[in-house]
């Protein structure tokens, strides 16, 4: 075995330039497959994630204006959602399970001498679970904050953190020594429950913090939707319908209930049924089908850059192995003059061939999984990869690893095979035409 071994060594000491450039082709693809692996996991988890708590049998729907005229009412009319479009999901839909009317309103939240542009809106308390609405301190509104029209309000974290900042100022303006000192006055350790805030001249009391997801700078609060009804005086208009729904499982039944829904929308309000506006409809079921969709066409793709880059690297193994086995023609010929067992021979390039695929195709996979790694760490120490909103664009660069050591083996099993081919050739030509074929 040890002859074996340096034999294998003396061919690729004196082809170093050769062995290296094929060991890069085998490293590389195995490094860069593990990278497109990671980097498309990593998409598909922040993507996943930013709407992992949100309940996956709700519908939406928006008002909007139409587009068709129809019996009498002319183009670009706007539909308004009203009370019986709440009576009609509650009392005539089987597959609708709770609703909650969304009232909206844009406005300026003001704590003291800080503000903050905000959208409120006034919601049941099940929405919570409409949106998956994740809440970091406090609660949610309840059915007593209904009931009683309360005027409470759940902020976004951002929001709060700017209630914080105006507290804990106030404190270390009292005791500007003690809090350089102790450094007593954290984020974290102030609560802003019960705290006052006057959002378009009206006071609300803070019940609750939840993880924000709004886009720009633009804070969002939720209020209970009685609440908003008797302040704005609009007890019959809503932009917005969201409700949970059951009994629909696949893709077809989420497809021909939105077709049925939007069909009795069009009769209720007079809109023709090929309006393709009149109303908005959106199903979160089949937009979370829609995007695992997406997800495997990109998969797929990501596997096809990377199996061909394996193949490069199986392609590289051939070459230098037939180049290899040209070289040692004469030599091929002596060791069988001599008595040589075509066994020991195909052994001796099989191995090179093995040891090259082993070696440089674990390097590329070790190189590939660290690299990861400390991107993973970076990335959580910066608390990159999310866009604005604290929404995740990036999470968890990873790759399964018994899919990583799979195509390994697969490299290194094609990698022998590769070998193989050239080295059963070269076996099988006779010692004479061997050690004649010096070319």
């Amino acid at each position: 075995m040890f002859d074996l071994l340096n034999e294998i060594w003396e061919s690729v000491r004196r082809n170093k330039l050769r062995t290296g450039l094929t060991g890069f082709a085998v490293a590389w693809g195995i490094f860069m497959l593990i990278i497109l692996l990671s980097v498309g996991n990593g998409l598909k988890n922040g993507v996943n994630t930013n709407f992992a708590d949100r309940a996956k049998n709700t519908y939406t729907i928006w008002s909007s204006e139409t587009e068709l005229p129809y019996k009498g009412h002319k183009a670009n009319r706007w539909i308004t959602l009203t009370d019986k479009d709440i009576e009609y999901l509650e009392n005539h839909l089987y597959h609708v399970d709770e609703v909650s009317p969304v009232f909206s309103k844009g406005g300026t939240l003001i704590f003291y001498d800080k503000s903050k542009s905000v959208h409120i809106e006034g919601v049941r308390p099940i929405y919570k679970n409409i949106q998956g609405i994740k809440i970091l301190e406090g609660r949610f509104i309840n059915d007593n904050d209904m009931k009683v029209k309360a005027k409470v309000v759940v902020i976004d974290k951002t929001t709060a953190e700017l209630v914080k900042d105006k507290i804990i100022s106030d404190k270390e303006q009292e005791n500007p020594v003690k809090a350089r000192k102790t450094k007593r006055y954290k984020k974290d350790d102030i609560s802003i429950l019960g705290q006052l805030v006057m959002i378009n001249d009206i006071n609300f009391t803070i019940i609750g913090v939840f993880e924000g997801q709004m886009w720009g700078n633009m804070g969002q609060c939720y209020a209970p939707f009685s609440t908003m009804q008797q302040i704005y005086n609009e007890n019959n208009r809503y932009y917005q319908l969201s409700f949970t729904t059951k009994g629909l499982e696949t893709k077809e039944d989420n497809e021909n209930f939105s077709k049925e829904l939007k069909r009795n929308m069009a009769l209720l309000h007079e809109f023709s049924p090929d309006d393709q506006r009149g109303v908005w409809i959106d199903s979160q079921m089949l937009n979370a089908l829609e995007t695992n969709k997406i997800f495997n066409t990109i998969n797929v793709f990501i596997w096809v850059i990377g199996i061909a880059m394996l193949i490069s690297g199986v392609v590289g193994v051939t070459n230098i192995m037939r180049i290899t086995v040209k070289e040692r023609t004469v030599e091929i010929g002596i060791r069988k003059a001599l008595g040589a067992k075509p066994r020991s021979i195909l052994l001796s390039i099989v191995m090179e061939a093995l040891l090259i695929t082993t070696i440089f195709g674990y390097l590329g996979m070790f190189l590939g999984m660290g690299l990861m790694e400390v991107v993973n760490k970076i990335m959580e120490a910066a608390n990159a990869g999310k866009g604005s909103g604290d929404v995740s664009v990036f999470l968890n660069l990873s790759v399964d690893i018994k899919i990583v050591f799979m195509a390994t083996i697969v490299l290194i099993i094609s990698g022998v095979i590769a070998g193989l081919a050239p080295a059963w050739k070269a076996v099988n030509v006779k010692p004479v035409e061997a050690m004649n074929n010096r070319s």
